[in-house]
């Protein structure tokens, strides 16, 4: 059975009719040894014009600025018409498969028209190649690979071209009967590029090959099935890839049609909990060297320096880079060797292609894109991984205030992936796409989420508040994407959280602003999910699963079109409950937003805390429960004490009296209270919301809030400490108010 005759097949097991007869348009010919299919003349499958094309693409990029369409048609200039349509056909291919979010449609199909549009005279391509070209495309390229190393896949197409034309006639014909033949003579040519060469295999062949072509995701997906199919055969390429075949069509009887591996449901049951995608990593070197920062940046690499270190592979174990740094770094300090076993591992093992890279320099922050696997220098000094650095640099002081602060975090190799999508705004605008100045396929790049709405003067002073304090609390939240507030009584703590947090959505229907409040019998089954009573239609009593606050506003925020609204679950009160038993295992996501974990009441289903959606907590510091807290929830949120004697409450009540030109004794009285309480109570000094009350206003409302509200709690405080006629002697209202006027 050839290829071409199983196209009945691969269409009824789902595989897209457009790709696969677009593939084959172009392949078929060029195995066959026959005339392009885009002329009907021209034999563009052969050694000579493949090396033709080779020897050009090898000279480089003549201008590294400049789009790469530019520059390889300054390479092709002269060449002969052979060259030129074979690079038209290898570009098709190239990115034929690809889905739409990795290479838009418009991009595709400019770059393939440019390059036809370079023969004299210019070729008219046919329909059917236009038809393959689609945004429902089958490979999503999740470490970047397409878009980064285009120049090098253009390279072994052709050596693959040349490797083809050399091989008898009838061991062609043997690969186009077998798969497994198909991919030994792919395998067999030069320079392995294993992406695009996995590319070409599953369009010659798509019944067998699968459109997966990243190493880490075939590897996840046959470590996930393979007791479907009575486990694994090995760890050869071959037997992975058999292994693959052998459980997709297990599932494909089961779900009666070809599946799909990145099905939203289908690819929470093989991707690990806890991969990120994309990350991002910051490099340094010993004392800032310049002379090897400056060879990564003309070398196109980064390096580790590995001198003490034996031979380690790609891939290599946590627990294996831990022995052997504690063996061959004895000279080295605790804290140094934790570092090395740190950047080590992340360097052989966590770090992918297509991962973000940046290094600083002079206060410039330099970024490029991971490229290649880890290899050692010949010497074995270093470890070294191939970077496409880009040429603009950007000002330390010029970045987001929450990616500084991640910048300044100590060590050799650093993970920076919480603020990703702050750097991936970074990049060049041709950075993703490639878009060779098309602007219409430049602006399909989706921007990145920009932060929240920025605070103004005017909003600050509707609370009352100075700008300053107020900004950076929303600059914490905005790195930490949690943070708690927390101070004495009456200090505004829930009408800030509401009030920033509707400014920062800039969200006047309060629709992604919620607010729940925290007692001591609230539950996980009340804040997140749980079963609750119900009745069927019969009248027979069942149990629902109901969600809760957090995982409806979490499931509003992850619904498409909403990634880049800012959502805001408001706890007040959240010392009143135990916290414990009421985040459950969602205390993993509050530290790990990237990551996703099984539910206890939704074991089949993982589930993730979107990006944003941000969480503010409120605690009261009087009953001073806050000391006693849980200690995994004090590292999860940032705290933010809001006191009297600080801003921005100190000073609120004197402006608020102020702007609505009433009597401002009542913010002398607030401060005579609060200086009577000695420092080591501070927790117990009152907030001025208190005397925000129009009663304040007149002599009888302002003794009713001291004697009915103020004196109270300072009873309660002073239990045991002080009498009564203590307490009156030192907080009396009348006592301050005669201080107030003896001064």
């Amino acid at each position: 059975m050839t290829p071409a005759s199983t196209a009945a097949m691969t269409r009824a097991l789902g595989v897209s009719k457009e790709i696969e007869d677009a593939a084959w348009f172009v392949l078929g010919p060029g195995l066959l040894g026959k005339p392009s299919a885009l002329d009907g003349r021209t034999m563009t499958w052969t050694s000579e014009a493949a090396a033709e094309l080779l020897e050009r693409l090898e000279r480089g990029t003549p201008d590294p600025k400049a789009p790469m369409m530019t520059n390889l048609r300054q390479n092709l200039d002269g060449a002969s018409r052979e060259a030129k349509q074979l690079a038209v056909e290898l570009l098709f291919l190239q990115s034929l498969p690809l889905a739409h979010e990795v290479k838009s449609l418009k991009v595709k199909r400019a770059r393939v028209a440019e390059a036809a549009s370079w023969l004299k005279p210019p070729l008219d391509l046919p329909e059917e190649l236009y038809e393959g070209l689609t945004d429902h495309g089958v490979i999503r390229d999740r470490t970047a690979e397409f878009n980064w190393t285009i120049w090098d896949h253009l390279k072994w197409l052709c050596r693959f071209v040349q490797h083809v034309d050399q091989q008898p006639t009838a061991d062609i014909a043997e690969a186009l009967q077998d798969p497994l033949k198909f991919h030994r003579l792919a395998a067999a040519t030069p320079g392995d590029q294993p992406a695009i060469r996995r590319s070409i295999e599953f369009l010659t062949w798509p019944t067998y090959f699968e459109p997966v072509v990243a190493d880490v995701e075939r590897q996840e997906i046959r470590d996930a099935f393979a007791s479907l199919v009575g486990g694994a055969k090995g760890d050869a390429e071959e037997d992975i890839t058999a292994d693959i075949h052998r459980i997709r069509l297990h599932l494909d009887e089961q779900a009666g049609q070809r599946i799909d591996w990145h099905a939203r449901q289908l690819v929470s049951q093989w991707r690990k909990v806890g991969d990120p995608g994309r990350r991002a990593w910051l490099l340094r070197t010993h004392n800032d060297n310049t002379e090897l920062l400056t060879a990564w940046q003309g070398e196109e690499k980064v390096t580790l320096d590995v001198e003490h270190l034996r031979l380690l592979g790609p891939g290599v174990t946590a627990g294996v880079v831990q022995h052997a740094v504690d063996e061959d770094y004895k000279h080295l300090g605790y804290v140094e060797r934790e570092d090395t076993k740190t950047a080590v591992f992340a360097f052989l093992t966590v770090m992918k292609p297509g991962d973000l890279v940046l290094y600083q320099h002079s206060g410039t922050v330099r970024l490029g894109v991971v490229l290649g696997e880890p290899e050692h220098n010949e010497d074995n000094r270093r470890l070294r991984r191939k970077v496409r650095w880009f040429d603009e640099g950007h000002t330390t002081t010029s970045l987001p205030r929450h990616v500084q602060r991640q910048l300044a975090t100590p060590g050799i190799v650093v993970d920076l992936t919480r603020v990703v999508q702050a750097l991936q705004g970074l990049l060049p605008a041709e950075a993703e796409t490639e878009p060779d100045g098309d602007a219409e396929a430049a602006a399909v790049v989706p921007s990145v989420q920009e932060g929240f709405r920025p605070l103004t003067r005017e909003f600050a002073d509707s609370l009352h508040m100075e700008l300053e304090p107020l900004q950076e609390i929303a600059e914490l939240l905005e790195e930490n994407r949690q943070l708690v507030l927390y101070g004495p009584p009456g200090t505004g703590k829930t009408y800030l959280a509401k009030h920033l947090a509707a400014e920062l959505a800039d969200d006047t229907t309060d629709e992604r602003v919620k607010l729940v409040q925290f007692h001591p019998s609230y539950a996980y089954e009340d804040f997140f999910e749980g079963y609750r009573p119900d009745k069927t239609d019969e009248g027979q009593v069942s149990f629902k699963l109901v969600a809760g606050p957090l995982r409806r506003l979490a499931e509003e925020a992850a619904k498409p079109g909403n990634e880049k609204k800012p959502y805001f679950l408001i706890i007040d009160e959240m010392n009143r409950a135990n916290l414990a038993k009421v985040f459950g295992e969602l205390y993993f996501l509050l530290e790990y937003r990237d990551d996703r974990i099984y539910l206890q009441y939704s074991p089949n289903e993982p589930f993730t805390l979107p990006d944003n959606l941000y969480i503010i907590g409120t605690m009261n510091t009087a009953d001073r429960s806050i000391a006693m807290m849980d200690a995994a929830i004090r590292r999860r949120f940032a705290f933010i004490e809001l006191h009297p004697q600080t801003e921005p409450v100190k000073g609120s009540l004197l402006r608020f009296l102020e702007a609505r030109q009433l009597d401002t004794t009542p913010a002398l009285l607030l401060d005579a209270l609060n200086s009577a309480i000695d420092e080591w109570d501070r927790d117990l000094m009152i907030g001025p919301s208190y005397f925000m009350k129009p009663a304040a206003q007149t002599p009888a409302g302002l003794r009713r809030i001291w004697k009915y509200e103020l004196m109270p709690l300072l009873e309660e405080h002073y239990h045991g400490q002080l009498t009564r006629e203590q307490l009156e002697e030192r907080f009396g209202l009348d006592r301050l108010l005669e201080r107030l006027a003896g001064r």
